[in-house]
């Protein structure tokens, strides 16, 4: 006998909640997946009719957290582990304290995560140089925040990352924590660029064509290459998937109007909100594991296993 169809409050609810994560271009992917976690602990706090139908609940909420944020692999594992979890739990409590459990356990390690690439970033980071940093990573943000309360001098540049502007976002962040920002529009990257001694973006998940990350990104790779500035992906090894689920990033376009409103009648606005990095254009990727090279990511790939509910045929 199959799980029941989900509960239809429950599906309501849930969609409800979900929204503000479906609508947020301003957010990384680890700060999206730690908003994501409220949203199964909604569900465990309801009531639940057997062990059968919260499984599907709980199921049903992994899908549509990772629809509503296709690129976001945190999305991804944080309900991969749920259900793997879940999978032989027999009575509602025993359900519920395996899904609290693998939520704990998730937000502890994205912390961890993030405390140990800011230690390994600040290594990175030169005293009284410009480091540029582009959109907004609260990974980055991390990494620039530890440096500079460990005493560590340094300003830091960035662009607007059009069309959601996450670079101002990122600028405030900086600069309320003690960092010089200098922040400029996009187009006038080149100018900036050069006069830096390294380069950190965040990244949304990662496989072996390379990293996705928020569109504009692979020109900033390039622009590195072009000025011989070291570029650092900083991003936990929770954001490992695999190949073909990297380019789920693909189905992540935005409408139109975000970009320009009231466009004249024979324009067509593209607004797709990621781009990919292959690895020769990184000179790194900063993860709690140490720094790794292209050459180092293929047991990370190959050890990703999914639940029958979240393969790519299933959803």
């Amino acid at each position: 006998m199959g799980m029941p169809d989900v509960d239809v409050k429950v599906a309501e609810n849930v969609a409800n909640l979900i929204q503000p994560i479906r609508d947020d271009l301003m957010s990384g992917a680890a700060e999206i997946a730690l908003r994501a976690i409220t949203v199964y602990q909604s569900v465990l706090s309801g009531e639940q009719k057997s062990p059968e139908q919260l499984k599907s609940n709980l199921t049903f909420t992994a899908k549509t957290l990772i629809d509503a944020q296709p690129a976001m692999a945190p999305l991804f594992h944080l309900g991969n582990d749920i259900l793997m979890a879940i999978e032989n739990g027999q009575t509602v409590e025993d359900i519920q304290n395996r899904c609290t459990n693998a939520l704990t356990q998730f937000e502890k390690t994205l912390c961890a995560s993030a405390s140990t690439i800011a230690d390994i970033a600040y290594d990175l980071i030169d005293p009284g140089e410009l480091i540029f940093a582009y959109s907004f990573s609260s990974t980055v943000v991390s990494a620039l925040l530890n440096a500079r309360a460990r005493g560590r001098f340094f300003r830091v540049v960035c662009t607007e990352a059009r069309p959601s502007m996450e670079g101002r976002k990122l600028a405030s962040r900086l600069a309320s924590g003690g960092i010089e920002v200098i922040h400029t529009f996009d187009n006038a990257m080149g100018l900036v660029l050069g006069n830096c001694s390294a380069a950190f973006m965040g990244c949304d998940c990662i496989a072996r064509p390379g990293v996705v990350n928020k569109v504009g990104s692979w020109m900033l790779a390039v622009a590195c290459r072009e000025l011989n500035v070291p570029l650092y992906a900083l991003s936990g090894t929770e954001k490992f998937v695999t190949d073909e689920r990297l380019f789920e990033f693909e189905k992540h376009e935005r409408p139109g109007v975000e970009v320009w409103d009231n466009t004249p009648k024979g324009v067509a606005v593209l607004n797709q909100q990621f781009d990919l990095v292959p690895f020769n254009l990184l000179t790194g990727l900063v993860t709690e594991k140490g720094i790794l090279k292209e050459v180092d990511i293929e047991p990370y790939v190959s050890n990703v296993t999914v639940h029958r509910a979240l393969t790519l045929a299933a959803i």
